[in-house]
């Protein structure tokens, strides 16, 4: 695996108030909402670190049938892969729960997670089953808000973390991958939440 950029600690860069993403998320306390940490969860879902031996290429192939992803080219892979970690996590684990703030979003690299929402009626709402290549999380990332909906392994699962320290590192020493990454995360985020809403509008 590519040896990892050097990254500030993320208590460092909370205290240097520069990053954008973590520097969100400080300002986000009138939301009343829990916030766990990546450090916190993996240990709560028994997550195992992996070390692949060829994260850029297996990466390549979970996002070459994605519209918005597929668009990534192969040098901005190479450069995305040292910024992420990968784990291997149980099934019938909660990845991300509705609610609570977080800071970190998931690739899904291989398995099943179940993407749920529970409506305010307390009724459950089974939103997708997202399989590899599925980007889970980043809408929360991106605006440091409440996590939308549920996500839990349905099978045991492989995934690709993404911090908000690391973001915030990225954007300082590739600026151009940071854009390019942020830019296509955004254009499939509108594409989800558009099926999203059609799919909980009665």
């Amino acid at each position: 695996m590519t040896s990892q950029p050097f990254l500030p600690a993320a208590d460092e860069v909370a205290e240097a108030d520069t990053g954008f993403f973590l520097h969100g998320f400080q300002q986000a306390t009138a939301h009343n909402s829990p916030f766990v940490h990546w450090n916190q969860r993996r240990k709560s879902i028994e997550a195992q670190l992996l070390t692949p031996s060829d994260p850029a290429t297996a990466l390549r192939l979970v996002w070459s049938k994605d519209a918005a992803l597929s668009q990534l080219q192969s040098p901005f892979i190479d450069q995305l892969v040292p910024y992420l970690e990968f784990y291997q996590v149980p099934a019938q684990q909660t990845l991300i729960r509705q609610g609570e703030l977080g800071d970190y979003m998931l690739i899904v690299m291989g398995g099943h997670v179940s993407v749920d929402l529970q409506l305010p009626n307390g009724s459950l709402v089974h939103l997708a089953d997202a399989q590899a290549g599925e980007v889970l999380g980043e809408m929360s990332l991106f605006d440091s808000s409440p996590r939308f909906s549920s996500c839990t392994s349905s099978t045991e699962c492989a995934l690709a973390v993404l911090k908000a320290d690391t973001l915030d590192a990225m954007m300082e020493l590739d600026a151009s991958t940071a854009a390019y990454l942020l830019a296509l995360f955004a254009r499939k985020l509108s594409t989800r939440l558009r099926q999203t809403s059609a799919r909980i509008e009665p």
